[in-house]
């Protein structure tokens, strides 16, 4: 009786979050990455549904201080250390690419520079973000929140995130998500990434935990790294090499105490 009384609690807080039978419904025979994955998505679509990016005053609801984030000096410092004149002629990825702030800053760095989001409210901004600024539209695409199958092997040179994966407080979708990375890296390829630091982030899970029921996101419930050795752990289980970190400040509208910034190499090929 009492897991019943539980299930039937769960169920009704899931409904008071997608206001719909029929959503809430797929959600509850979802199980694992893919019922986190469904939550997060109807959240992002929904956020987009009151945005606006086709102007110069930004009307939110997706990225959280804009236009302070589009100042921050560490995403230059740390997040593209190693982007030099070399990757003039080389295929980026921005992973969790929202509305398109990324793509606008970072494309002249790159031959293309793509974008990538589970949500196609966000993809739809960010067409129309990228033609305000007159940036050159590149590839988007919209993905299922746990892997990359729209995307070819070993296409990218250089594959980044910010401040989405501190979002997901499920850890097989992030370990999922690092060894997509590094099968569309090319040989040789860098994957540069921002997360949440700190063990004292209000409203997060610890880096280990699978929360697949969590029914809140951006800051409302985050994983946490605490220490360096947890991403780097799954790098190197998955095959990166030369991993390298920064615990910074934190940075504009977050709320973890600190910011880790890490890279690692997908190894060149051999012989």
């Amino acid at each position: 009786m009492r897991k019943i009384i539980e299930s039937l609690k769960t169920f009704r807080r899931a409904y008071l979050v997608f206001g719909s039978l029929r959503s809430t419904v797929t959600w509850y025979r979802l199980t694992g990455v893919q019922r986190y994955a469904h939550f997060q998505k109807h959240y992002y679509d929904t956020a987009a549904e009151t945005a606006n990016y086709e102007a110069d005053i930004k009307e939110e609801g997706i990225v959280g201080a804009y236009e302070a984030q589009n100042e921050w000096p560490d995403y230059e410092t740390y997040l593209m250390k190693y982007v030099d004149e070399s990757y003039r002629d080389k295929y980026a990825l921005d992973f969790g690419c929202g509305p398109g702030r990324n793509l606008i800053k970072y494309h002249s760095r790159f031959a293309r520079l793509d974008g990538v989001d589970i949500s196609s409210g966000n993809i739809a901004h960010a067409r129309k973000n990228l033609a305000y600024h007159q940036v050159p539209l590149p590839r988007l695409y919209v993905n299922n929140g746990y892997d990359l199958a729209e995307l070819a092997d070993e296409t990218y040179d250089f594959v980044f995130s910010t401040i989405t994966l501190q979002h997901i407080p499920v850890h097989s979708t992030r370990y999922n998500l690092f060894a997509e990375f590094f099968r569309v890296l090319r040989p040789g390829g860098r994957l540069s990434v921002q997360m949440g630091y700190g063990a004292d982030a209000p409203r997060a899970v610890d880096y280990d935990q699978d929360h697949f029921t969590a029914l809140l996101t951006n800051r409302g419930c985050d994983t946490m790294i605490t220490s360096p050795d947890q991403p780097r752990r799954d790098l190197e289980q998955i095959g990166f090499i030369s991993f390298e970190c920064w615990i910074t400040r934190v940075g504009p509208g977050d709320c973890h105490p600190q910011w880790i910034f890490f890279t690692a190499r997908r190894p060149p090929h051999q012989g």
